[in-house]
């Protein structure tokens, strides 16, 4: 795929559009837009800030000998716009609705023509450090001190900080960090390298103006690794600095805030990170391990214990942990991160999950997940999770809204990539849905979810034999084997193949005399093979339970046979979803 050039560009937000080719790009990625909302766009982009007449877009996009019902058409274009743009009519960044009049673009302009950096930067990617050699033990490093350095200057406010968690490229073959800053319209990027030999450290740091390709600051520590969190200290100050942001006393505080003293507590909690990234059993095993001991090392490391409360409850989705066991002590753990920084993002969002999927309490989740991202705005993990929360409710332009922001400070990360592509089928938005899957698939070939995602959206196309290859391939790439044996069952079982489906519903079975296995998984199963009552039942036993995928039954497209059945609706009810998201679903469709 191609990049337009950038003097062809009229750059708002994250989007460019190349009025010569036509096309629209976001982080430098292609948009996939039909003809008529594209023609709309660039004609408002044409005439920024001014009213531009439906009639007016009529003659501009349809042509005269086009016969089409022209209000339906324009109100779906505008509509796809929209979408493509994560805007909303209520509250639009970029096209308003003027009611009786037309439409009008209010977002700003970046018009490009000063290249002469005037006043505070305001976005910043953040590179993984190259290392002098390839070796396991300075993978930490690599990634940790930028992720570090990401997590010190997000609490800066007004500062856009992306994260590139990747040394290799990007979907348009980019590889070079300047052109992958410029493709994400980063204004500045950081990049480091390291040496480590015995004790010591040697990291070399540069910050580059993506315009120019000038260096705005570079440094070289030569340290022992026991300074490391000095080093930190220094760079983030550097970089603030040279980014000409103005800063409280506070403001200052945060930036240098250290969360732990102890270097090998640190080296844990960086490894449990991107373990728990994995999303599967091992995954999840292993970051409760390196978390366990990093805060044996340190009980006062905040950021420590709310890594750990994310792990212990993020398994209850994915029917590898006891709800009533898991969701207590996340809550303990999350509320003892609170204690130690009360202003921690990460933790207010694991409360927010406990709040929403143990509780049901949704009110409190929505309260404390928007403190997550107001506290911190490149919290990528408390987006993630609130798009969840706005997807179950049925307000998907909200959901596709937060799950693209989300993934916009983060754009390589495998499970941000998945969870765009998990909200996408949760709005129908199958083919969507399937091409983000197949995306975070080629960013991450082991993630659970992508997989999972997928696969229920060959099932609603049709494609039973895609939907079972994808579902087995989950099985292989280490997923906890609960849900990914219900959803094979339910694909054998809708397409016919009931030996197939018996045969995976006793291996299921069999599971539940030596693990926890979710009354949900049989629902998923028993919907698949046609028996109505017994999912019914199991799904009243899961209510029961109050088992963590209970609030998103009003979406799941597994569980649609079931919909108009008393006794589910009644479970919605307990739960606090009733009709609201599926009366959405329709109107959003």
């Amino acid at each position: 795929m191609h990049a337009a050039s950038s003097h062809q560009r009229i750059r708002f937000g994250p989007f460019a559009m190349d009025e010569n080719a036509g096309e629209l790009f976001k982080d430098g990625l292609k948009v996939r837009l039909q003809e008529q909302p594209l023609q709309i766009l660039q004609t408002l982009l044409e005439h920024p800030g001014q009213v531009v007449t439906r009639e007016e877009l009529r003659r501009r996009a349809w042509p005269s000998d086009t016969f089409v019902d022209f209000d339906h058409g324009i109100n779906n274009a505008i509509n796809r716009l929209r979408e493509a743009l994560g805007d909303t009519a209520e509250t639009p960044r970029f096209i308003e609705t003027l009611p009786k009049r037309g439409y009008r673009f209010i977002g700003e302009l970046d018009t490009g023509h000063s290249h002469v950096r005037e006043g505070p930067i305001d976005t910043i990617a953040i590179f993984p450090f190259v290392t002098s050699v390839p070796d396991p033990d300075l993978e930490y490093l690599s990634t940790g001190i930028p992720g570090s350095i990401i997590h010190s200057l997000s609490l800066v406010p007004r500062l856009r900080v992306i994260a590139w968690n990747s040394l290799t490229q990007n979907r348009n073959g980019q590889s070079d960090p300047l052109s992958i800053g410029r493709s994400v319209d980063a204004k500045v990027i950081l990049v480091g390298r390291i040496w480590q030999r015995n004790s010591k450290l040697r990291l070399h740091v540069d910050l580059l103006d993506t315009t120019k390709g000038e260096a705005l600051w570079g440094e070289q520590y030569d340290r022992d690794l026991a300074e490391l969190f000095a080093v930190h200290d220094d760079i983030a100050r550097e970089v603030s600095a040279r980014l000409r942001v103005k800063l409280t006393g506070e403001d200052t505080t945060r930036l240098t805030k250290r969360y732990t003293e102890n270097v090998e507590a640190y080296q844990l909690y960086v490894r449990a990170r991107r373990w728990c990234e994995k999303r599967s059993v091992e995954g999840f095993k292993r970051a409760a391990e390196y978390l366990t001991r990093a805060i044996e090392l340190d009980p006062k490391f905040a950021l420590a214990y709310a890594e750990l409360a994310q792990v212990i409850s993020v398994p209850c989705s994915y029917s590898a942990a006891d709800p009533s066991i898991a969701y207590p002590k996340a809550r303990e753990t999350a509320l003892r991160a609170l204690e130690l920084d009360a202003d921690l993002a990460e933790a207010h969002s694991v409360l927010a999950t406990v709040f929403k999927t143990y509780d049901w309490n949704w009110g409190a989740a929505e309260e404390e997940y928007k403190l997550a991202i107001a506290l911190n705005p490149n919290c990528t993990v408390a987006r993630y999770h609130y798009s969840y929360l706005l997807a179950e409710q049925g307000r998907f332009e909200e959901a596709i809204y937060e799950a693209s922001e989300a993934l916009s400070r983060d754009p390589m990360s495998p499970l941000l990539n998945a969870g765009l592509a998990y909200v996408l089928l949760h709005a129908r938005m199958l083919d969507r849905a399937i091409e983000q899957a197949l995306t975070a698939l080629e960013v991450d070939g082991n993630m659970v979810l992508s997989y999972w995602t997928l696969g229920a959206a060959y099932e609603q196309k049709g494609l039973f034999g895609e939907a079972i290859d994808v579902y087995q391939q989950s099985i292989d790439a280490g997923s906890a084997p609960v849900l990914a044996h219900a959803f094979l069952i339910h694909a054998y079982g809708r397409s016919g193949q009931c030996d197939q489906a018996l045969l995976c519903l006793t291996r299921l079975e069999e599971l539940s005399k030596t693990q926890y296995v979710s009354r949900i998984a049989f629902v998923v199963a028993y919907a698949g093979l046609g028996e109505i009552d017994l999912a019914l039942d199991a799904l009243e036993e899961s209510c029961s339970l109050r088992e963590a995928n209970l609030v998103q039954i009003n979406l799941w497209p597994h569980f649609d046979v079931l919909r108009d059945r008393s006794r589910f609706q009644e479970v919605e009810r307990r739960v606090g979803l009733g009709k609201q998201a599926a009366s959405e679903l329709a109107h959003f469709k």
